[in-house]
Formats: C-alpha cells, structure tokens, sequence
C-alpha cells in the first residue's frame, strides 16, 4: 500500500473518532517512511501515532511512541519544523496522561515554532489547545495572564483569537462559579412575545448568569458588556454594533460551508451517499479537490457530533441537524441586549431585533429541543473542533438546564 494511501485511511479514521484504526494507520505509514529513510517524515507521522493511541485511551502506548519519536528527532535537523510538529503532538499526549502542566509547555513551544516559520494555521490551533491548557491547569481566575498573553501574540481577526478571546471572557465573568443557572429577573416580564423572543437567547444568558428575560441586559456592567464586544466581536461602535446585528439575523455569522453541506444531505441517506453528494456538487461548482475534501471531512465531524447529541439526550433516535442558523439567531437576541446596554442602539430598535430573531429561530426549527441542537452544533463546529472538550461539556449542561429546570422558559414558554 503506498504511504499516502495509509495516510488517507488514517486520518479518514481519525475524522470518525476511530482512534485506535488511526493509530494502527500512521503505524503502518511511519513504519514505510522508515524503511525508505524519509527518518524526518516517520518522526512527524509517529507523533500522529502517539496522539491517536492516547485518543483510544493507550496513554502508555502513546508515551512509549513519543518517547521513541523524541529520541529520534534528537538526532535529525528541525526541517520543515520537525520540532514544533513533534511539540503539538506532545502537549495531546501528556494531556491525555494527566501531565497538563508538561502539556500545557509543549503546546507553547509549539506555538513558537510554528509562529517562526509564518505559519499562522498551525500556530493558532495550539494556540487554542494552550489556552485550554491554561483553563485546566490552574482554573479560570489564574489563567487570565496567560490567556491574555496568547491573545497579545495572535492575529485579531483569526478565528484562534476568537477563541482564545471566549475562553478569556468566561474565565474572567464566570471565574468561581462551576454550575450554569436559569436567571428570570423579577422586574421584566417572563411571559408574552418578546419573552419568547428573549427566550432564543437563553444558552449564552445561561451560561453567563445573567437574566434571560431582561431585554436592556441591565443585570450586566456596561464598561464589561463594551470590552466583551471589542474584543469578541470587535465592535467599538454603533456602526460596527449594526453590521454584527445584521449580519447575526441573515444568519451569515457562521461558517457559511456548514449550511451549504447540511443542504446536501437527503432523508435517509447514509454517510457515504452524503459525501458522494458533497463530491458531486463540489466537482459542478468547480470547487478545488483540497476544499473538496473539507467539506466531506466536515460532514463526517456532523455525524460525530450528532451520534454524540443522541447519546447525551439532545437529538432523539434517528432525528438529525437541517440547520445550523439557530447559533446565529442565538446570539442575535443576546447582541441586541448588549448593543442596547452598552448604549450602541436604543430600545425601541433592541426590541425589534430580539422579535426579529425569535420569529426566524420558529420558522427554522419545530421545538426548543430541536432548535437547542441546532444551536449546540453552530456552537461546536465554531469552538469545539471535535475535541468533546470543556466546549461540548458546558453547552451541553445549558442545554439540560434549559429543557429539564421548572423554571426555564423552555419549560413556561410554548415554541411557535
């Protein structure tokens, strides 16, 4: 089997979250790298190797390959940053052992290196690994300063500084607080159209502890509610506050590839005839082999998530996402609760945007239920990249709050 050929089938079941055939897959790769001489090359595919085997939970087995593959690149000049590759896989590995701290070092020398040589695809991704890093080692509070310092070193407009910047402002609203709750303030009304409206906002009210059905977001601080929008959002203004607001209601926030994959699945169609779909439709639009293929790599990061949501009690059996928009009409409800509070619009235009968003969530989703799963996916395929991490595991506990608390307004409020 040629080496491309094994590497393709491993990272095929790497997309699956079939960890142990990966592994057995870049096993098999690195072993023909090595018999060829490509030593370099072997070196980088048994750090792939180390991760997938800690993935499937041989953390032993994965300690011994890396220490294997270290020895190795001891030896070897750090070409095509042999080093810094060796490095991110490392940081997966000692994670995976418990080691966070050692981890958490070898994700920044990643970082560093990746940084060196002008790669900025890479350097984000263990950027983001390093914050969480950082979250798990030491909590929310005390890894404020190094959340900062990563920050002051990424692109303001990449997505990895999106992320680390969400990471940031949970650690420095929420730093002591372990449990999401349902706030209903009792000077706003919990009942009544624009509640239902305010009520499509909930995950993030939820998640922040703030009041779900207080249109002004007053139980917030305005100087933070205008610091959480610059530097998330990158608002200063009312302008950029509409641009945001418009662009959230015509659901164009999110990456518009999920939508047009979702679009390309047929009931009942398997897995495959939905990626043949993809390839299809990919190959009419003239649509390049290398974006091909992370469309289809991203249809299968849908089924994961999905098989997971079934499992966790957020889809039913047999039910799937049509639509990702609610993730968009989400946080459209709670943009206008921020434009307004930080003085960016004023309430007649805030409440017309919270209505505007309720009434799109109903003609796109039947339920709360269904509606909570298409947001949850939006969300995950933003932040979560399949890593079922502190991501998944906080979105997941709004959302049994929001369907199981007697007083959600899930619970109050009927949809539609």
């Amino acid at each position: 089997m040629k080496i491309s050929t094994a590497l393709d089938r491993a990272r095929k079941y790497e997309r699956r979250g079939e960890s142990a055939e990966a592994a057995a897959g870049y096993a098999e790769a690195a072993g023909a790298l090595e018999a060829r001489g490509d030593l370099a090359s072997a070196v980088a595919v048994r750090a792939r190797q180390a991760r997938a085997l800690a993935d499937a939970g041989r953390v032993r087995d994965a300690l011994r390959i890396l220490d294997a593959a270290e020895r190795a690149a001891a030896g070897l000049p750090d070409a095509g940053g042999l080093r810094a590759v060796l490095d991110g896989q490392a940081a997966h590995v000692l994670e995976g052992a418990g080691r966070v701290k050692e981890a958490r070092g070898r994700a920044l020398a990643a970082l560093d290196g990746f940084r060196a040589l002008g790669d900025g695809r890479r350097a984000g991704r263990v950027a983001v690994h390093a914050a969480r890093l950082a979250v798990r080692e030491s909590g929310p509070r005390a890894a404020v300063p190094a959340l900062r310092e990563l920050l002051a070193v990424l692109a303001p407009d990449g997505e990895a500084h999106r992320r680390v910047a969400a990471l940031l402002e949970e650690a420095e609203r929420r730093p002591d607080r372990d449990h999401d709750v349902v706030v209903t303030h009792p000077g706003a009304a919990p009942w009544g159209r624009l509640a239902a409206a305010l009520a499509v906002g909930a995950h993030l009210a939820v998640g922040n502890g703030a009041a779900w059905n207080l249109p002004d977001g007053r139980d917030e601080d305005p100087a933070g509610v205008r610091e959480r929008l610059a530097q998330s959002w990158g608002v200063t203004d009312a302008e950029g506050w509409r641009e945001q607001i418009d662009a959230l209601l015509h659901a164009e926030n999110s990456d518009p590839a999920i939508q047009a994959v979702l679009d390309l699945r047929r009931p009942e169609q398997d897995e495959y005839a939905w990626q043949d779909a993809i390839t299809a439709w990919c190959s009419g639009e003239d649509i390049a082999d290398e974006t091909a293929r992370e469309l289809v790599g991203l249809s299968t990061l849908i089924l994961r998530y999905e098989a997971r949501f079934r499992a966790d009690g957020l889809l039913g059996p047999g039910d799937r996402v049509a639509t990702v928009s609610g993730y968009d009409y989400g946080r459209a409800v709670n943009m206008a609760r921020w434009g307004r509070n930080a003085g960016f619009c004023d309430a007649a235009t805030a409440e017309e945007c919270v209505l505007r968003a309720g009434d799109l969530a109903r003609r796109s989703y039947g339920s709360w239920e269904e509606f909570s799963a298409g947001y949850t996916l939006g969300r995950l395929l933003r932040f979560d990249e399949g890593e079922f991490g502190t991501w998944y595991d906080r979105s997941i506990a709004a959302h049994r709050i929001l369907t199981g608390a007697p007083d959600s307004p899930w619970r109050t409020l009927a949809w539609g």
